[in-house]
């Protein structure tokens, strides 16, 4: 992956989460997965926006801590979950997603680590996984959520390279065999010839 696409404010960020995953890996700690908005932002090069980076960990406590030394803050502003965290200058929010990543049904196995800096390396999910959850949620409402669909095939023809037989073994999983690889193929070709 390259910067090219990236605002400065996201490489900056991703350096900081980066450089909080590497200090609580170097205390026995296991690292956090980034997953969601921010997952599908670093495989489509900066075209989609997120302003959320979503982690799935075990214990968030220590990543927590390692955010709040390098200048993330406890949610405190009116209106904003008070689970959450956030950086007042680089204007991002963290939440901690609890839970095993996508119910144990990903592959740990596939999980990138991405060097941002010397000394910041972000633990990410695979592309694979960024389109079958886009999927899982346009299946769930297809009528109201085309952009989750639009999001799947902008990370399907962004990727540098795609396991198809995982592919439709996650989109399975994730929209309840609802759809699968073929059925996503055809979507993707109707995208093709909207306007």
């Amino acid at each position: 992956m390259h910067p090219d696409g990236f605002t400065p404010e996201f490489i900056e960020a991703l350096r900081l989460l980066g450089s909080a995953m590497e200090e609580v890996t170097a205390a026995n700690q296991q690292r956090p997965i980034l997953v969601g908005g921010a997952a599908l932002l670093l495989w489509t090069t900066g075209r989609y926006v997120s302003g959320d980076f979503d982690l799935v960990g075990v214990d968030p406590k220590p990543m927590e801590e390692a955010l709040i030394r390098r200048g993330v803050r406890r949610e405190d502003r009116r209106g904003h979950l008070k689970r959450d965290l956030y950086h007042p200058t680089l204007d991002i929010g963290v939440e901690f997603v609890s839970g095993r990543l996508f119910d144990g049904n990903a592959d740990p196995n596939r999980l990138r680590l991405v060097t941002i800096t010397p000394g910041s390396r972000v633990l990410v999910i695979p592309v694979e996984d960024v389109i079958a959850d886009r999927l899982g949620q346009y299946a769930s409402h297809p009528k109201s959520s085309r952009a989750m669909l639009q999001q799947a095939v902008q990370a399907w023809r962004l990727a540098p390279e795609i396991d198809n037989a995982y592919l439709d073994e996650r989109i399975r999983t994730e929209t309840a065999s609802t759809l699968d690889l073929a059925r996503f193929e055809e979507l993707m070709a109707n995208e093709n010839d909207q306007p």
